[in-house]
């Protein structure tokens, strides 16, 4: 799916692109500028190796935590009581049943935490932390302070039962299991709530079996305690698994459609004809009955995608032809209703709208292809991420769509080796969709590719934007190949050396679509796209299909 013809001016443009996103982030606060400085490249004081470096570059994805102006995130600086809070309330949104008439004497409304504190204050985290009216915000934060900010966000989502149940007995079996050698040294009223942490594997002792609740609390493990705590609370979360389907691939296995639920066909596209003319180029390939059959047989969406962009489609072209416009989504209608097929929902991919101007005229064909459809069928929009593409306007068209489906990859920039999908990259398109579109729309779109560069011996660099799969899974195996998962980018980096020169992969391998679809369930989205299920290595599948309902 997706981008799979480039479009000729995104790849002039790609400078624009990243000025253009940098502009972006500049128009927010100063933290938000270095955030993205640092996205797209380590802390300097976080090394790969670092325990807790998924959990810090996970958050930076997820936007909870940002590091400082010189490129450094300072794991072992001492975090306080307000910084915690932050990081917390940015998690878990409080819930407020009546906002509190007492004010905390050392919290003033002018305070760069006041909305954070207020939020908790509001929510009853705090009344523990609470003495004669004061917070102590600038405080260092102890762990077993941590533990009672983190139990109290976490029993929040209880009911009241469950969480009397809990502190009446619950937390004393559990404080045999934990058996923590200072367990005296805790504050009698928050051990109830540091065993709740415990139970919940969001907090553990040391390998001495101590606690040790009086600690201070560092950035570093304040991360690795929120990254838990997050995934703690969106393990439940079902996603749904969306694969699109397209002729050829290595791992053409219609068996696989047994744990997804929604198939996406990719044999339509859009055919312009010019001045008025337009209709839906539908190509089935000669295997289609089989393929409907197995979906069916799989009780899985049967989905049929329309494709067109501006470089081969002339999309930009047909969108300014309102008669074309019209007879298109007539024929849309036409293909969808076909009983031969029987379609559930028809998906619109329309690549390469870079000007805004293209917003209405968009929004017109949509509405059009909607009041073609039954009621019966639904309708699914592809859409870019906004950083370069204005032409997509996603507050109506999550109003106008069943569903939308974010294309998070495709980043790529051959001049200075950005790969296609970094996970930062990916988190920064989610969380600017989701302030249109709602979670429950929504889903993450997650393309199996590589991007190649390779270094001849006399220094000259050339760009495979897509070698074969087969070809990168072969390397792999092969003597010589160096593989690991790098940060941030969460994406598998392959090196090797040949006679050709010297090779360096970014690779979606297993692990890495296995990081995305934790974003996904973290983000609370509808569920994932991915592009494609035949590219799809058994090892991926295995992972796919574990997040499967």
């Amino acid at each position: 799916m997706l981008l799979r013809e480039r479009d000729v001016v995104r790849l002039r443009g790609k400078t624009t692109m990243l000025i253009g996103i940098l502009m972006l982030f500049m128009l927010g606060t100063v933290m938000q500028a270095f955030a993205y400085d640092a996205q797209l490249k380590p802390y300097r004081d976080v090394p790969e190796k670092d325990w807790a470096a998924e959990s810090i570059y996970r958050l930076v994805a997820l936007g909870v935590v940002s590091g400082y102006a010189d490129g450094s995130f300072r794991p072992n600086a001492e975090l306080t009581r307000e910084a915690f809070v932050k990081l917390l309330v940015e998690s878990v949104k409080p819930v407020v049943d009546k906002e509190k008439r007492a004010q905390l004497s050392d919290v003033a409304k002018d305070r760069w935490s006041y909305s954070f504190i207020k939020s908790a204050y509001d929510a009853g985290w705090l009344d523990l932390l609470i003495v004669n009216g004061k917070f102590s915000p600038s405080q260092s934060i102890k762990r077993e302070e941590v533990a009672a900010l983190t139990a109290f966000a976490l029993l929040q989502e209880k009911t009241a039962e469950e969480k009397q149940q809990w502190l009446e007995a619950g937390w004393l079996e559990a404080s045999k299991q934990a058996s923590f050698g200072d367990m005296n040294q805790m504050d009698k009223v928050l051990a109830p709530y540091v065993l709740r942490t415990y139970a919940d594997s969001i907090m553990q002792g040391d390998n001495n079996g101590l606690f040790l609740p009086k600690k201070s609390l560092s950035r570093r493990e304040a991360a690795a305690i929120v990254d838990r705590m997050i995934g703690f609370r969106s393990k439940e979360h079902q996603l749904e698994v969306s694969v699109f389907y397209a002729a050829g691939g290595p791992y053409k296995k219609q068996e696989r459609f047994a744990a997804t639920d929604e198939v996406i066909f990719d044999w339509a596209k859009l055919d312009y004809q010019g001045e008025g003319k337009a209709s839906v180029a539908f190509s089935p390939p000669s295997d289609w009955k089989q393929t409907i059959t197995a979906a069916e047989a799989s009780k899985s969406t049967k989905t049929l995608m329309i494709f067109g962009n501006t470089t081969l489609s002339k999309l930009g072209e047909f969108l300014l032809d309102a008669e074309a416009r019209k007879v298109f989504a007539a024929s849309v209608g036409e293909v969808i209703a076909n009983p031969l097929y029987g379609f559930d929902r028809v998906a619109i991919d329309f690549e390469g709208l870079i000007p805004a101007t293209y917003k209405e005229p968009l929004m017109e064909l949509l509405r059009g292809i909607k009041e073609n459809l039954s009621n019966e069928v639904s309708m699914t929009v592809v859409v870019p991420p906004s950083y370069y593409y204005h032409g997509y306007d996603y507050k109506q068209i999550g109003e106008l769509a069943d569903q939308v489906v974010l294309m998070a990859y495709e980043f790529t920039y051959a001049e200075d080796g950005l790969p296609s999908a970094p996970l930062t990259l990916v988190g920064d398109s989610v969380r600017d969709i989701l302030s249109y579109i709602p979670a429950d729309k929504l889903l993450l779109g997650i393309s199996k590719q590589a991007n190649q560069w390779t270094t001849r011996v006399d220094g000259t660099v050339e760009f495979f934007r897509s070698p074969s799969i087969a070809a990168v899974e072969s390397r792999l195996a092969a003597a010589g190949t160096k593989s690991v998962m790098s940060l941030p980018y969460f994406l598998n980096q392959i090196t090797f050396t040949d006679d050709r020169g010297s090779h360096l992969l970014w690779y979606e391998n297993e692990q890495s679509i296995q990081a995305k679809m934790r974003l996904a369930k973290d983000f609370g989205l509808r569920g994932v796209a991915v592009w494609q299920i035949n590219q799809l290595t058994d090892k991926d599948w295995t992972v796919i299909s574990s997040f499967y309902k």
